[in-house]
């Protein structure tokens, strides 16, 4: 590839390299694992493997290999309380009370059931509201659900659009709520767009008007400081593999405010009974006050491990500047999009001003596919999403402003050679 036409790309990496030099975070950004090819820009989809997480993986099967069944009282902690003690220690990311979450299954399950627990329909309230661009798990659980009632989701599931802009309006969230919805489905950052979301003001709205609302924290979580009891989040699920580095099918979480409390689940499972009766074994369920009432079955030891690891780096820096390294990543990312990139005819597809992105920036382009493929095969890893958006996302604890630069650096090259369009007729999966 050559990058001397003009100087440009020379002087890019300068200030790239300047910023990398002065990152606070930098000794953090080493405990990553560097994926291949080494320019990562898909941590909203799989956060990297950090080295503490996997010697938490390490230290978990050492567990197993010499406690076997006896890892359940003798773990350390042991593995019957492992899920509260890591809990405990994710709530404060999420500006949550200890007793407020839990983990366990995924986030379509933990959704199910917070749907099962909460949507209850009756006389005009029978409406879900979900976005209309909601990832695709949102809606089918919804719907699923109108449907386990009887209600006809033509009807009784609503969606809201996007603007002409292209971005959910708040305002018209808002107006949304109207008397018969019973219980609406929001993102707090959206998944296609990297719009961020007011929560705040749209929780209030929510509950004055007796609306139901659950929050998808799946694309902020671990990376906003969110203040989920003291802004009054009613019930929330989010995953622990994007933001969290938590690792492929890491359990997901589920909130609920303990205004609530105590929780009788919609669905009952053995995991989600009071502690102090669980082992009696009796046919009657007595579930657990708290959040943990909505477990299902037994968590996974296995899938747990990198979180204890990865907390470990979160307690160490602080989930503020992690946000903020996010935050100038993405304007330093935004900023050289406009000069390297929107040249060469592609468009910005999330909002510009900080307090509404997210932690990924979407691009749009006719034949967006094919460049994220040309990307792929000049070593740089995106992600592609129906039907015109690449979304590119610096992965606040590894991606370094240098990498910035030269992913798009490739990205102008392909789109100024026009080298995507050997890929037009390529039938290779999307991942």
């Amino acid at each position: 590839m050559t990058t001397s036409s003009d100087g440009l790309f020379t002087e890019w990496c300068r200030i790239g390299r300047e910023r990398d030099d002065a990152d606070p975070l930098k000794a953090v950004t080493d405990a990553f694992f560097r994926p291949r090819p080494t320019l990562y820009f898909d941590g909203n989809s799989l956060g990297p493997l950090s080295r503490p997480a996997r010697d938490a993986v390490r230290r978990t099967l050492k567990q197993w290999e010499e406690l076997a069944v006896s890892g359940w009282s003798e773990g350390n902690p042991s593995w019957f309380e492992r899920e509260r003690w890591l809990s405990a220690r994710l709530a404060p990311l999420v500006g949550a009370r200890p007793s407020e979450l839990s983990l366990g299954g995924s986030t379509t399950q933990q959704l199910h059931q917070l749907l099962a627990t909460f949507y209850r329909p009756t006389g005009r309230r029978t409406v879900v509201l979900v976005d209309m661009g909601a990832f695709p798990t949102d809606r089918y659980a919804a719907e699923s659900h109108v449907s386990w009632h009887g209600l006809d989701p033509a009807s009784s599931l609503r969606t809201i659009g996007p603007d002409d802009a292209g971005f959910l309006d708040p305002d018209a969230i808002c107006q949304a709520f109207t008397d018969d919805v019973a219980v609406a489905l929001l993102p707090s950052v959206v998944y296609t767009t990297g719009e961020r979301l007011p929560m705040r003001q749209i929780t209030e709205a929510a509950r004055d008007a007796g609306v139901f609302l659950i929050w998808d924290l799946c694309h902020s979580a671990g990376l906003v400081p969110h203040r989920l009891h003291d802004d009054g989040v009613e019930a929330a699920v989010f995953c622990t593999y994007k933001y969290l580095n938590g690792g492929p099918g890491s359990p997901a979480a589920v909130f609920v405010h303990d205004r609530h409390h105590p929780v009788t689940p919609g669905l009952w499972g053995w995991w989600g009974s009071d502690p102090a009766v669980q082992f009696q074994m009796a046919p009657e369920f007595v579930p657990a006050a708290d959040a943990s009432g909505l477990q299902l079955g037994t968590p996974s030891m296995l899938a747990m491990a990198p979180l204890e690891g990865s907390l470990d780096l979160f307690e160490q820096v602080g989930i503020e500047a992690v946000f903020r390294r996010s935050q100038e990543l993405t304007a330093f990312l935004l900023e050289a999009f406009h000069a390297l990139v929107e040249p060469y005819g592609m468009t910005l597809a999330t909002p510009e001003h900080p307090e509404r992105r997210g932690g990924h920036v979407g691009l749009r382009h006719p034949e967006a596919l094919a460049i994220s493929r040309a990307l792929k095969q000049d070593g740089v890893t995106p992600d592609f999403r129906m039907p015109d958006i690449i979304r590119l996302c610096p992965a606040p604890f590894l991606t370094r402003s240098l990498d910035i630069v030269r992913a798009l650096w490739r990205l102008r090259v392909i789109l100024r050679e026009e080298r995507y369009r050997t890929h037009l007729t390529d039938d290779s999966p999307v991942w």
